[in-house]
């Protein structure tokens, strides 16, 4: 991620969110329950959101369906995270898809373009583009 004032916060809301997931394996993704759970930082944004925000925005996902591409991915590992000026990398081992990331760091108010994840596997980094982004129009408080 990168030319983000407050992306300390952000990598923290994304690893707590990760973490909490995990420790909540069981619980179904439209459980009610993952509102209080997981970090406000990102509940807010989220509960921000309308519908066209969703529909303008193609990695844009609702609480439930994030949740669930976190509980669905298997073969991957979160190796390491590296805090940078004004941002931070993200780097993971196995095979993953970059979707399943992405919504917990974008609802932040964090730019698609700011975002890249290393797949330190392959040596590879994935940068997002030219795809739709609620950011070019929407500030969440």
């Amino acid at each position: 991620m990168r030319n983000v004032a407050h992306s300390k916060e952000v990598l923290d809301n994304f690893k707590n969110a990760f973490i909490t997931i995990l420790k909540n394996k069981a619980l179904s993704d439209e459980d009610p329950k993952w509102e209080k759970l997981l970090p406000q930082g990102i509940v807010n944004k989220i509960k921000q959101l309308d519908n066209d925000d969703f529909k303008y925005d193609e990695l844009l996902y609702r609480l439930s369906t994030s949740v669930y591409k976190f509980q669905d991915i298997k073969d991957w590992e979160w190796y390491s995270s590296l805090e940078i000026e004004k941002g931070f990398d993200i780097i993971v081992k196995g095979w993953f898809n970059a979707h399943q990331f992405i919504n917990f760091i974008h609802c932040q108010n964090v730019p698609l373009d700011n975002i890249r994840i290393i797949d330190a596997d392959k040596q590879e980094f994935y940068e997002l583009k030219t795809i739709k982004d609620y950011t070019s129009y929407k500030i969440l408080k």
